[in-house]
């Protein structure tokens, strides 16, 4: 059974607090795969994984590029293009189609009203699909 866990955050930077939580997630010896909604959010996405800590080191690629099968993170929002990995952290207003393949569905929520509301949906989806669902409020 997938677990999802909503994280619910007090700021609409959802893309920093993604790379806090795969770093988190990679540091446990995770592969994940980071779903976002469009090519400019990949490349944001990419960016970010290299530059948003002087302190760490995230290998990760975006999909398409060379050696994917063997990185531990990668980065797509082609809905047929996500790699087997055990973390799924979803960027987009929507759940992926492919998500039962992860052990773990990372969901961020802003504090944006529209994006909170979107999040309940998703919410109310996943539990009536089977899924274990938990929230965590985030104060950062």
């Amino acid at each position: 059974m997938t677990q999802v866990d909503f994280y619910i955050l007090n700021t609409t930077q959802t893309e920093q607090f993604a790379c806090i939580l795969v770093e988190k997630v990679f540091k446990q010896g995770h592969k994940i795969h980071i779903h976002t909604t469009d090519n400019v959010q990949t490349e944001r996405m990419d960016n970010l994984l290299w530059t948003y800590s002087d302190q760490s080191f995230l290998p990760h690629v975006v999909m398409g590029d060379a050696l994917q099968a063997d990185t531990p993170i990668n980065v797509s929002h082609d809905q047929d293009n996500a790699l087997i990995s055990d973390v799924l952290v979803n960027l987009r207003p929507d759940i992926p189609l492919f998500y039962r393949q992860f052990t773990r569905v990372a969901e961020l929520v802003s504090a944006n009203p529209q994006h909170r509301q979107a999040a309940r949906i998703r919410y109310r989806e996943y539990q009536q699909q089977g899924c274990k669902v938990v929230s965590h409020e985030i104060n950062r």
